[in-house]
Order: structure tokens, then C-alpha cells, then sequence
């Protein structure tokens, strides 16, 4: 679902592209010659024209061998287009932040970009929340909603899970440990061996569940802690073919982390890759 942040950052990127090529045009036609060129077609034959004066519908002809300095005329009625169409579009733009300003504002934090309307509930107190059975939530409050949510766990030998982490759960080895720990640290929100039920009807158990609080969707993150081990490899590598089977793509809305006894867990290179996946 495509959500305000998206459309504020496409809108200032555009913004910038249109700037860049404004002042590009602008730069590189103070070499040019003035005027402008006119195309006329006689006969079959392609003439050329330089146009000088404002009342001047013909223009001065211009030989074939002035094929350079028809381009630079040819480039220089281009520049001017270009230059006019960019700034309307920038003048539309600059029209729509202006009203999405309007509606929408920023966090205390500075960082996040919520709909007006969304923070109605979460602006309220605590004792008045009690009392409403909102219809709008800001991302955030869905966030913690997310959170609070019982949800069905992997109850697949209990007794492996043996390593503590900073959330209160119990994992089932020290690569997982700090993966849980740094979806802590982050503040992203998430789920250890949360149950999922497939379009199959299939019941899987991803190692991590985590809920992206941008797109209020979530995420699931497989890591594959085993990969020296032939029967483990084999069966992560079905696992992934039977999630594509059911819409949940790689780099789309699933993570895959891997380690093997010659390539050990970079927790800091991952934690790049999540902040780039969730736009942080």
C-alpha cells in the first residue's frame, strides 16, 4: 500500500531532478547561438531556417554544410522546451507539498510523516483511549497493536531454546540472539517463530516476523545459521521455493540472512541491509 512518505519522497526527488536539469538547460545554452531553427519540408528536401527577429516567419536559410551550427540551434530550441515544460511541472509539484503540508506533519522525532488525521487518537490520553474503539491509528499505534497481538509460536522442541535476548524471548542459537537483539536496539517491532499459514493452508514458522511500521506490512526473515550442513541446506532451500509459491518473494516482503563455517554472521552489514529495507 502506498503511503504518504513514499509520495512526499518521490515528489522532493523529482523536484530535485527537475532542478538539476533547469539549471543544466540554462548553463549550457550560454554557448549557443540565438535564435531558433526552422524545419521546413519542400518537395522531399529538409530545409533549414534561422530565426532571428520576433515577427520573422521565414528566416535566414542555412546551408547543409552548417550541419553543426543547425545542431546547436536544434539544441538550443530543445533547451527552451525543455527549461518551460520542467518548470510547469516544478510549479505543480511545489502546489501539491503545499497541500499535502496541509495534512499531513512530522513526529517529535523528525523522521516519520503521519497523516493528520491518523494522530487524532494517539494525541489523546491514555484514560480517554480506553474509552474509543478508534477507526484511524497512526502508523505507530498499529505498530503497537502489532506488538500486543497474542499469536501462535513454534512449540517445535521447546528445550533447544536456550539463548535469552533483550525482548524476553528464548532462541535457538547465539546468531539468532543477536538478530532478535538488534530488531530491538532499532526499535522494529517483531515476532520469534510466530505461526503462518500459507495460501496452501500450509503452517510455517519464520524465524523472525517483523512488522514495517513505514508500510504497515510484515516481513519475514529466514536465517539460514546451517549452510555446511547438506540435509539443512536442502530443506531451507524448499522452504524458500514454497514461500515463492505463495507470493512471499526475496527483497519483496521476505529477508534472508546466511552463515556457514567460512562465512560467519556480519550482524553490522545486516543491520545495513534491514535499514535500507525499511527505508530507516
Amino acid at each position: 500500500m502506498l503511503q504518504i512518505q513514499d509520495i512526499v519522497c518521490t515528489l522532493k526527488n523529482r523536484e530535485k531532478i527537475l532542478e538539476r536539469a533547469i539549471a543544466i538547460a540554462h548553463k549550457s545554452e550560454k554557448s549557443l547561438p540565438s535564435g531558433r531553427l526552422r524545419i521546413n519540408h519542400n518537395r522531399g528536401v529538409v530545409e533549414y531556417y534561422r530565426i532571428t527577429e520576433k515577427n520573422d516567419t521565414r528566416g535566414k536559410y542555412l546551408k547543409k554544410n552548417d550541419i553543426e551550427f543547425i545542431k546547436k540551434l536544434a539544441q538550443k530550441d530543445y533547451f527552451d522546451k525543455q527549461i518551460k515544460c520542467a518548470k510547469k511541472e516544478l510549479e505543480e509539484i511545489r502546489k501539491i507539498q503545499k497541500i499535502l503540508q496541509g495534512i499531513i506533519e512530522k513526529e517529535s522525532s523528525g523522521s516519520d510523516i503521519l497523516y493528520k488525521s491518523d494522530c487524532v487518537y494517539s494525541m489523546m490520553r491514555e484514560e480517554r483511549k480506553k474509552l474509543i474503539e478508534p477507526i484511524l491509528l497512526s502508523n505507530h499505534e498499529y505498530a503497537d497493536r502489532w506488538k500486543k497481538e497474542e499469536y501462535k509460536k513454534n512449540e517445535y522442541r521447546n528445550e533447544e531454546k536456550i539463548y535469552p535476548t533483550k525482548q524476553g524471548d528464548m532462541v535457538r542459537s547465539k546468531s539468532e540472539a543477536m538478530l532478535a537483539d538488534m530488531y530491538y536496539d532499532l526499535g522494529i517491532p517483531y515476532r520469534y517463530e510466530a505461526e503462518l499459514r500459507l495460501n496452501s493452508g500450509k503452517k510455517v514458522y519464520p524465524d523472525f516476523t517483523i512488522f514495517d511500521v513505514t508500510r504497515l506490512r510484515e516481513i519475514y526473515h529466514e536465517h539460514m545459521g546451517l549452510l555446511d550442513d547438506e540435509e539443512y541446506r536442502l530443506h531451507n532451500l524448499r522452504k524458500i521455493e514454497e514461500y515463492r509459491k505463495n507470493g512471499i518473494f526475496a527483497g519483496k516482503n521476505l529477508f534472508i540472512t546466511h552463515e556457514s563455517s567460512g562465512c560467519p554472521l556480519n550482524i553490522r552489514e545486516i543491520e545495513k541491509c534491514v535499514r535500507w529495507l525499511l527505508d530507516m
